[in-house]
């Protein structure tokens, strides 16, 4: 045999040299996804604080919860706590348009370490992942929960607006520390562009960038050396920027 038959022909040049460019986009795509189910969450709170603002605004004149606010907080028949509860709407998780059903609550699970599932819910990620799964049904351009329990409505909730990322990559993703430095040095400067309009820029941060972001830089440093990643979001046009990577 001279091992240039069918049997053992020798790989393609072209296949061989187009392995590593498939290999980057997987992984660009990959960070694409997951830096949009990282805006839309950050995006809700976002609203969801704007809106909090409001109904406390109109507390304070004669909505629901006026008379905490007339009272400063002492005596009140109401806490502060119930009148925050009172502006969730749990309506939300009754029925979501698939796709943001499954950018969020279905491969954006990989959005929060375990430690996250095991702190918050008692229970792992793929737990969670099948709580949810057994608790709605694709019907058309949604998913309909069948019975939303207490347990299930915070999960969902938690989930919507909790802003404990895990790192946008990881060695899950990557193989080394160094592929992970790469990959963060070649992702320096992408705008990630998302529906409403709005960018993200994700960028590779020096001194003073690494104080400025958001989230503690010093406890990430802590926990896994020094930002080599960071992301610039935009919500309602206002700056928030965290650590990726």
């Amino acid at each position: 045999m001279t091992g240039k038959g069918p049997a053992g022909s020798a790989p393609e040049a072209g296949s061989a040299a187009s392995a590593p460019h498939a290999a980057a986009e997987a992984l660009v795509a990959l960070v694409k996804r997951r830096v949009e189910s990282r805006y839309r969450r950050i995006l809700f709170v976002h609203q969801e604080l704007a809106k909090l603002d409001a109904a406390a605004a109109k507390a304070k004149r004669n909505g629901p919860g006026a008379e905490f606010f007339a009272a400063g907080g002492q005596n009140a028949p109401r806490s502060f706590e119930d009148f925050v509860f009172s502006q969730i709407d749990f309506s939300l998780y009754k029925k979501i348009e698939a796709a943001e059903f499954l950018l969020l609550f279905d491969q954006g699970l990989e959005d929060f370490d375990e430690p996250f599932f095991t702190k918050a819910f008692k229970m792992d990620r793929e737990k969670v992942r099948a709580l949810i799964a057994g608790s709605y049904l694709r019907a058309g351009p949604f998913y309909v929960c069948k019975s939303a329990g207490p347990l299930l409505l915070s999960i969902m909730r938690t989930l919507h607006s909790s802003l404990e990322f895990a790192p946008l990559l990881s060695g899950d993703d990557l193989s080394s520390g160094e592929q992970l430095r790469a990959a963060a040095g070649a992702l320096n400067g992408m705008v990630i562009r998302h529906g409403d309009g709005r960018e993200t820029r994700l960028f590779t941060p020096d001194a003073a960038d690494r104080a400025k972001t958001t989230t503690n830089a010093e406890a990430a440093e802590t926990r896994r050396g020094p930002p080599l990643l960071c992301g610039a979001f935009y919500p309602l046009g206002k700056a928030y920027t965290i650590t990726l990577i």
